[in-house]
This record gives C-alpha cells, structure tokens and sequence, in this order.
C-alpha cells in the first residue's frame, strides 16, 4: 500500500496540485487512522484523471453530505463530501468503511464503490496518469479523449487496476465503468 510520502514523490503537483486538510477536521470524523494520515499528510488532487475534482474545506469539501444536501435523509450521514465526478455526483469517504465512493444521482443515490481505501485510490491515479501517457504515446495526443486506446493497454491498465484494488473492478463499480466506456 502506498504511503502519503510516496505518493507526494511520484505525483505530479505541478499538472494536478494537491488539496490539504486541515488536521482538526479531519480528526473530527471516525476514518481509519490510514485515510486520516492520507488525508492530512497527502489530500487529495485538486483534479484527476478521470474527471475527477476535489474541493478544499474552503470550497466545501470535508464536510457531511447530508449538511449540503439535507434531502437525502440521515441515512448519508455517514458520508463525508470531498468533491465531484464529471457528472457532478458527489465523491464521498464512507465514515463507516474508510472507503471511497460516490453517490450516483442519476440511479437512486446508489452508493458506488471507487477504491476499497484511499491508499489504493492513489495508487490507482498513479497508474492512471501512466495509464493515459502511455495512449497518447501510442495514437496521439488526443487519443484518449476520443476513446482511440489500443486493447492492450486496456487490458494492461485492468490487470494494474485490479492488483491494486480487486473490489473496486468488480461490476457496478468505478473503475468497471471507466473502463467499459473503452469498449463502446
């Protein structure tokens, strides 16, 4: 599992800057000492591939999905807001399970699984990124926009993905979904 350090040193902050939380709130939820260590020592990007954006506690990000949403009930309290989806569902930690989701408002507020923890959510965009350098390497610059990835590479970012985070590649999943959308 990746540590805050490493990650630090291999992400590219001057392409995706980092997003910090200030300590005394990020201990004031119930994560796992691991998301909380991540989170104050690393944060999260300010944006990732894929169409991911992260918010500061400024800009409401660290705060329960129910105080600014209210209408989806008690039941998301456990839910903690960090940021968006390119379809503008709420990325969230899971309080409960540490884990990293987002709320699909298009489905019922389903619950959507991205990583099983923020390590291997990290770990994940770190081969992402090498994931996306690598297609523009092969077919373009804008190749990866436009969905031109050779099934190789496709198949090599799946194997690398499910190493990480086998949970997070299973059906109905974020990653699942990112990756069929290769297939279309």
């Amino acid at each position: 599992m990746i540590s805050p350090q490493d990650f630090l040193v291999n992400w590219n902050e001057e392409i995706y800057g980092l997003i910090h939380y200030n300590e005394k709130i990020i201990h004031s939820f119930s994560f796992s000492k691991e998301t909380k260590d991540f989170l104050i020592k690393a944060g999260f990007p300010e944006s990732a591939p894929p169409f991911l954006t992260f918010e500061s506690a400024d800009n409401g990000g660290g705060i329960r999905l129910s105080e600014i949403q209210n209408e989806l009930g008690t039941m998301y309290d456990k839910f903690i807001y960090f940021g968006f989806t390119d379809s503008g569902n709420p990325i969230c930690i899971d309080e409960s399970k540490s884990q990293l989701v987002y709320i699909d408002y298009d489905n019922k507020n389903k619950v959507v699984l991205i990583n099983s923890t923020i390590e291997k959510f990290a770990e994940s965009l770190l081969v992402y990124v090498e994931f996306i350098r690598e297609v523009k390497a092969a077919n373009g610059r804008k190749a990866y926009i436009e969905k031109n990835i050779p099934k190789g590479l496709v198949e090599w970012i799946s194997s690398a993905l499910r190493k990480i985070d086998a949970a997070a590649l299973t059906e109905g999943c974020f990653w699942t979904e990112e990756l069929g959308s290769f297939s279309e």
